[in-house]
């Protein structure tokens, strides 16, 4: 972090430090139709707002007129404002004496500033001595308000950009994005959790946006006027939509409304494709895009603040994290969004206030994975704990050393409650023929290695449930892939710790997946039905194979999804 603000701090500061800002006599705004002469728009009289009023963008062009004082002893040489699709800016320069001079420039000619999200274009030289009157510029097609409510007049050819106060405040506030984006990536390493992730696409898709916002972006990487603002549509875009995610998946199980977690999801990838199509360069959107970008941000808003107080109404913990941390951009966002979404409003451009706001969000709701992460991790390895105990409690199986029939109907309900939501049915393919051919005592050696193959993923729960037959409890969203991996290993290892069979040992499996999310209670009994079911259907189409379902809820009449 203080490396990347003290290298923005060394490029930016010069930028800021000569700032000059041409004190106007008035400046006024207008719509105008494309192709009328400049100088006939110098004489217009009807249709100027002298003030932060109407601002509105529904025409073809914008048009701006600055009126200065002759008397400036620092004569304006640039416009300055954000930078902003455009098709064409027309300038004319008047002077004291009344002669004009005229200049066209397109997008390309267009500077961008390393100080500020703004760009510069140079204004017509006045020929003579005379001094500058009034300055009229021309913006056709414009995409946003505050390329006409932002603008200004600057001293010097190239352009001024931020103060020096707002150049390390905006630096600052990069450095400190940089330190939760590091934090989510370690977390997400060691605990790969839904969550985790989507605070992470928050997280960078905020950084992105605040590189591009400030146009610190192009300290990293030059990019054209054309892309920059589509790409700051999308990181909006993204991080609303993440951020939905992350409101759905952080809040702990049972402790938020079903309705309000559906609706997360589902609007999530709603609000980043319309968010996302205010990016694409169609005419029809110009006036409304940016109007549209703020609107979609209202959802978002909405069900993350709404789903962080039901889950503090329904007693959790962590939903406070979520309330503080979204608390100040609810009302900087809420305030920004009104204010553009007003007819004839000045848009607030208060940019440092804002990634202000989203810098605490983050932090904030940074230091809610911690706590959430250390909670995880306590119930996990109480539930390893709870598992031993129950097993060493209850009772091993005496052959294996497995646990026993008994011990999982004992203690499933609470390790399903820890996450043991996929559950496997195991069977050995012509097991009778090994006793028959080979005698009992052969038979327990390979039963005896077959539970050593079961065993061997450490987050696997194995249970002998009787001759032949076993089960297995896992946890993660892998636990299907663990499952198989197990089952497969079995011919190797009692190939390696029987000698002498002449045939090699196969098993078949049945496997239900239950909804990891699902908050609902799970019956021993009825998952193992389902299992058997499909363990007697991989029989029947062959053996040595499995077959699995996945449960999407848990009723009298469950869902299923076959895999």
């Amino acid at each position: 972090m203080a490396v990347f603000a003290l290298i923005a701090l060394a490029v930016l500061l010069p930028a800021g430090a000569m700032a000059r800002t041409v004190q106007t006599v008035q400046v006024c705004h207008a719509a105008a139709p494309v192709g009328v002469p400049m100088a006939v728009l110098l004489q217009q009289r009807d249709g100027w707002h002298c003030d932060d009023s109407d601002w509105s963008i529904a025409g073809e062009s914008l048009v701006l007129r600055f009126r200065i004082d002759p008397a400036d002893a620092a004569p304006p040489r640039s416009f300055v404002t954000v930078a902003s699709r455009f098709a064409v800016m027309d300038f004319a320069v008047v002077d004291a004496r009344g002669g004009l001079s005229e200049s066209r420039h397109v997008p390309a000619d267009a500077r961008h500033l390393p100080a500020g999200p703004m760009m510069v274009l140079p204004l017509p030289a006045v020929r003579g001595d005379a001094p500058m009157r009034t300055v009229m510029v021309r913006i056709e097609r414009p995409w946003t308000k505050a390329i006409g409510s932002e603008a200004r007049l600057d001293t010097t050819s190239d352009g001024t950009g931020w103060p020096i106060d707002e150049i390390v405040a905006m630096a600052v506030i990069c450095g400190l994005l940089v330190v939760p984006l590091m934090l989510n990536a370690a977390f997400y390493s060691v605990l790969p959790e839904r969550f985790v992730f989507w605070h992470l696409v928050v997280t960078g898709s905020m950084l992105m946006q605040v590189l591009v916002g400030t146009g610190f972006i192009h300290l990293i990487v030059p990019i054209p006027e054309v892309l920059e603002a589509p790409l700051n549509n999308c990181c909006y875009a993204l991080m609303s939509s993440a951020a939905m995610m992350f409101a759905a998946t952080f809040i702990e199980p049972g402790f938020m409304s079903r309705r309000l977690r559906k609706g997360l999801v589902r609007g999530a990838p709603v609000v980043f494709g319309v968010g996302a199509m205010t990016a694409l360069p169609f005419e029809a959107l110009r006036p409304y895009a940016t109007l549209i970008l703020h609107l979609d941000m209202i959802p978002a808003l909405v069900l993350v603040i709404a789903s962080a107080f039901d889950a503090r109404a329904r007693g959790s913990v962590h939903a406070w994290y979520q309330i503080g941390s979204w608390a100040p951009v609810m009302l900087l966002g809420g305030w920004k969004v009104v204010l553009y979404a007003l007819p004839g409003q000045k848009p607030l451009e208060a940019t440092v206030i804002y990634q202000l706001g989203l810098a605490i969000q983050v932090l904030v709701a940074t230091m809610g994975i911690i706590s959430r992460f250390l909670v995880l991790r306590r119930e996990r390895d109480t539930a390893t704990a709870r598992a031993r105990e129950l097993e060493g409690i209850a009772g091993r199986d005496p052959l294996t050393g497995l646990g026993n029939r008994r011990l999982i109907e004992q203690s499933f309900e609470t390790m399903f409650r820890k996450g043991y939501r996929t559950m496997a049915v195991i069977d050995l393919d012509h097991f009778k023929q090994v006793n028959d051919r080979y005698g009992h005592g052969v038979g327990d050696t390979v039963l005896k290695a077959v539970a050593g193959a079961l065993s061997s993923d450490a987050g696997a729960f194995a249970v002998r449930m009787g001759g032949e037959e076993f089960l297995l409890l896992l946890r993660g969203r892998d636990g299907a892939t663990r499952a198989e991996h197990c089952r497969r290993a079995i011919p190797a290892r009692v190939a390696a710790e029987v000698p002498g069979l002449d045939r090699m040992v196969t098993a078949s499996m049945g496997l239900v997946e239950h909804d990891p999310n699902g908050a609902l209670n799970a019956d021993f009994d009825a998952l193992y039905r389902h299992c058997d079911r499909l363990l007697y259907e991989a029989k029947r189409l062959g053996r040595n194979r499995t077959m699995r379902e996945r449960l999407m809820t848990f009723a009298s009449e469950p869902a299923v999804a076959a895999g």
